[in-house]
């Protein structure tokens, strides 16, 4: 058994087999570099493992559909154990080795964006003809509500009443 004790810096780097899919809107693509910048250092029993995970992602704006992509970077400080696992709270390791494997695909998966916009006053599509409001406004006629949804106004009127009151969000 090789001994683990002390601290340890390494990178490790792999290419996603599969799609990590967070949302319709965004994926961390099969093929992709995932990397895991991290310190293992070792205690009785198990290894504690801090730094950071990255990786690309891909998808669309939830708005106008435009195609977008960008990299995910997110900190890491996990525990594994001989015998851990989902039910203990930390990663499972083998008697002399970790597995970052699970770990980088969970740290990339709570990163992902879940309702990505290519910009936050991004205007969407025309729900009439389906231009992109971004880049011209179209010519359609305003979309008519349907009257037994009025009530949902008054929440729209309230929330915009309270974004606009001083010391509020």
């Amino acid at each position: 058994m090789r001994d683990l004790r002390g601290a340890r810096t390494l990178v490790r780097r792999g290419v996603l087999a599969d799609d990590l899919v967070a949302d319709v809107d965004s994926r961390a693509p099969a093929g992709s570099v995932a990397e895991a910048d991290v310190t293992l250092d070792a205690f009785d029993g198990g290894v504690a493992v801090t730094g950071k995970v990255s990786g690309t992602w891909e998808g669309e704006c939830r708005r106008c559909l435009c195609s977008l992509d960008g990299e995910v970077v997110t900190e890491v400080r996990e525990i594994f154990r001989r015998g851990g696992g989902e039910q203990e709270g930390t990663y499972a390791m083998g008697e002399d080795h970790v597995n970052l494997r699970e770990m980088v695909l969970d740290a990339l998966f709570v990163s992902l964006p879940l309702l990505p916009l290519c910009r936050e006053d991004c205007r969407g599509i025309c729900a009439v003809c389906g231009a992109d409001l971004n880049v011209a406004p179209c010519d359609c006629e305003p979309v008519r509500v349907d009257p037994r949804w009025s009530g949902l106004d008054v929440l729209r009127a309230q929330e915009a009443g309270m974004a606009q009151e001083p010391g509020g969000p």
